[in-house]
């Protein structure tokens, strides 16, 4: 990655620091948080060893993709932070890429079925309180292939190398959608449902020991999903919810 050009793209005065190799984004910049990073500061790594996705899952990190992490000094929470960030995600790739990306609730991104990006929002605690927010954000740009246990579900944005300075395009105007949309929230929910496949689907959810099925009717401003059951609307701000297919599948 050209680091001047990235300088140069990146809101002016970002503070960034970039990894070729790093264990995990989000574990670096927790601790640089934890130092007192400034708001908006941002770790950005050529290859991930140890990524990670929601509910402690692993996120395959290899050579090609954008993997960062953004510092951000919020009361705002999870929910918020990560709609907030699939909707940032969403206007750059078009901006950048011309590539429109569906949003599955609550942090994939999708592109032609295939997951293309996840964003894990976590809490920085010090003394009990929270002092700060980290944003997660993993892009599978382009690369070489996935492991098999991936290969039905995980895509590429472009299936060739991209010019020069895309990596870069797409992580500065991430890190300035993120800083100028924060103020703002909740704003960006409207954008966030109008291009979430989740919404109006049968879903399968797991909500801790239960699983069942219903309808998504609605997320709320907070990025709660409302699914709709015979005995009632279940509001889901944690676990998961998996989307029925025409085929019968769920994704």
């Amino acid at each position: 990655m050209n680091q001047a050009l990235l300088e140069a793209l990146l809101p002016v005065g970002t503070q960034f620091r970039y990894l070729n190799v790093a264990d995990s984004t989000n574990r670096v910049a927790k601790d640089w948080a934890r130092d007192r990073a400034p708001h908006g500061a941002c770790v950005i790594a050529g290859v991930q060893t140890a990524g990670r996705g929601r509910l402690g899952r692993s996120f395959y990190s290899p050579e090609g993709g954008l993997y960062m992490s953004v510092v951000l000094v919020t009361d705002a929470d999870a929910g918020m932070l990560t709609t907030l960030a699939a909707v940032s995600v969403r206007r750059v790739v078009q901006h950048v890429l011309g590539i429109d990306l569906d949003i599955k609730w609550v942090n994939d991104l999708l592109l032609s079925g295939r997951k293309v990006c996840g964003i894990l929002a976590e809490g920085v605690m010090e003394g009990g309180l929270r002092q700060a927010a980290v944003v997660g954000i993993g892009i599978n740009v382009h690369g070489a292939g996935f492991p098999e246990e991936l290969t039905a579900k995980a895509g590429t944005l472009l299936t060739a190398p991209p010019p020069d300075g895309t990596r870069e395009r797409l992580a500065g105007g991430i890190v300035t959608e993120l800083l100028n949309g924060l103020p703002q929230i909740p704003a960006h929910m409207d954008e966030y449902r109008a291009h979430c496949i989740t919404l109006g689907k049968t879903v399968q959810y797991k909500l801790g020991n239960i699983s069942a099925e219903g309808q998504a009717v609605g997320i709320t401003d907070t990025g709660a999903l409302l699914v709709a059951t015979p005995t009632g609307t279940v509001t889901l701000d944690t676990g998961e919810a998996w989307v029925r297919m025409g085929d019968g599948g769920y994704l």
